[in-house]
């Protein structure tokens, strides 16, 4: 045998070896991310969940005088991301 025809040969049956092994193996992984992404979903969501639990059992937990100044408090908090409103008569004629 010539051994450029040899050498061809071989690359050419190597090449459809790869080809034919990297298209199994990126099926795996796509499966294997999808699977990754499911657990963090719901590893994400268990989080929430727990956190909210905790967030309920310490307001249980308080006081009713201490329950009423979380409340207030978190009111506060809630508008002050928000920008002030500007004099009714202002906002009437802009």
């Amino acid at each position: 045998m010539n051994p450029i025809k040899y050498l061809l040969f071989c690359l050419i049956s190597v090449s459809v070896c790869f080809t034919s092994c990297k298209s199994s193996s990126n099926k795996m992984v796509e499966k294997q991310k999808k699977v990754l992404q499911k657990q963090e979903v719901e590893k994400a969501k268990a989080e929430k969940k727990a956190m909210e639990r905790g967030k309920k059992r310490h307001e249980n937990i308080q006081t009713k005088e201490v329950r009423k100044r979380m409340k207030q408090s978190a009111k506060k908090s809630k508008n002050l991301g928000k920008p002030k409103k500007k004099f009714f008569i202002a906002r009437w004629f802009s």
